[in-house]
């Protein structure tokens, strides 16, 4: 059995799943203590929340679900838990807005979901190669304000989201298209979003304010891209 045949079974799909987070957490930790930095990972007692695992650095918790599949798949959507997506209370300030109303800022978790795509050639030739794609309701609101610009994930594609999470409530699902993830380079892209290493990070904020400000001031708009492009190209694969 080669690794293609092992990650395609059903019996081993529980293995692959440890074997990705294995990989996946490897990585995290591995670029937070390049910068002096602990990361603690942490798996649910109680797998009914929408979480795979939260990742912490000191007081600072992040809840995320891993979603996989394999390249020659031609699986396009996954399913997830929005209230795992809406920003938390503490959050609530930083919520985006769509239709005049704020996603969240109640019960959420600010959460993400991360997508691992398995490499079905690689795989072939028992070489685990994993490309990485991520979700987070900064993000789509980065595209619905058009500080970021994404060639298959419009605004209106990234509002119409905001949409479903906002009304999402405990025990839904919403489907997410492979098109709303922001291809990332790793995992180590999650970590310097989310928890600013090796620098403070904007990544946040700014999809935030950008949809709150006056759309007349293009200046503002146009500072606010370029500072936004330039803090998340780095992590990505994409020419902006």
């Amino acid at each position: 059995m080669d690794l293609y045949a092992f990650c395609t079974a059903p019996e081993h799909y529980v293995a692959r799943e440890r074997l990705l987070y294995t990989k996946v957490t490897y990585e995290m930790k591995l670029h937070g203590a390049s910068f002096g930095e602990q990361l603690q990972m942490t798996e649910p007692e109680i797998d009914n929340q929408g979480y795979d695992f939260s990742t912490a650095l000191g007081y600072h918790l992040l809840y995320l679900q891993n979603k996989a599949t394999l390249s020659d798949t031609g699986v396009r959507s996954w399913d997830v838990h929005p209230v795992l997506l809406q920003p938390a209370f503490h959050d609530r300030d930083l919520a985006p807005m769509v239709d005049g109303f704020p996603v969240g800022g109640l019960i959420g978790a600010s959460g993400g979901v991360l997508l691992h795509i398995i490499d079905a050639d690689a795989a072939r030739k028992n070489q685990m190669q994993v490309a990485y794609r991520y979700f987070d309701v900064f993000y789509a609101s980065a595209v619905a304000s058009g500080l970021w610009e994404s060639q298959d994930f419009s605004r209106s594609d990234a509002k119409k989201v905001l949409r479903a999470i906002q009304t999402g409530n405990p025990g839904d699902r919403i489907s997410l298209p492979i098109k709303a993830f922001l291809p990332i380079r790793s995992p180590a892209a999650i970590v310097a979003f989310r928890f600013h290493i090796p620098s403070p990070s904007n990544y946040i904020s700014l999809g935030c304010a950008a949809m709150k400000q006056d759309e007349r001031d293009k200046t503002l708009a146009e500072s606010l891209k370029m500072i936004w492009r330039a803090e998340v190209s780095y992590w990505t694969h994409l020419k902006v």
